[in-house]
């Protein structure tokens, strides 16, 4: 994702110390062309496999999330039913996050329907997967 991330001036992951924050994850494969259209549970699961290749790009794993912001437009009985058993499932071995859901009214593309933001705390040292995702990240200095 590095052209994606150059083109609109923003990084899939900033580290700050031991926090890792990601942010703005919607259903886009590696050249920003958006996936599953108006498919509101399948695009929540892409974005759980999204933020498991950048937290292991990090060294971390869902375990180590403490912050997580949903944004979606579907409706809040669709969000219960259809997409939080991915969410559960990408929790399923750790206590979750501190979470907020908030419902939107839309995004930036009409076919978007959910946006996931967290952070992260991975310790500086440990080291990265070998799956790392392939963007860049920028690496802010405390």
């Amino acid at each position: 994702m590095p052209s994606m991330e150059r083109d609109y001036c923003m990084s899939i992951a900033v580290r700050a110390g031991d926090l890792v924050f990601i942010g703005g994850l919607t259903a886009v494969d590696a050249s920003g062309n958006e996936l599953h259209h108006d498919d509101a549970a399948l695009q929540f699961k892409v974005v759980y496999e999204q933020m498991s290749r950048v937290l292991a790009a990090h060294g971390g794993s869902a375990a180590d999330v403490v912050s997580e912001t949903i944004y979606y437009s579907c409706t809040g009985e669709e969000y219960a039913e259809r997409l939080f058993p991915y969410r559960k499932e990408f929790y399923r071995d750790c206590d979750g996050p501190s979470v907020a859901g908030v419902q939107v009214a839309g995004f930036i593309s009409a076919a978007i329907r959910v946006e996931v933001t967290c952070v992260a705390h991975i310790p500086a040292g440990r080291p990265a997967s070998a799956t790392s995702p392939s963007h860049t990240e920028r690496q802010d200095q405390q």
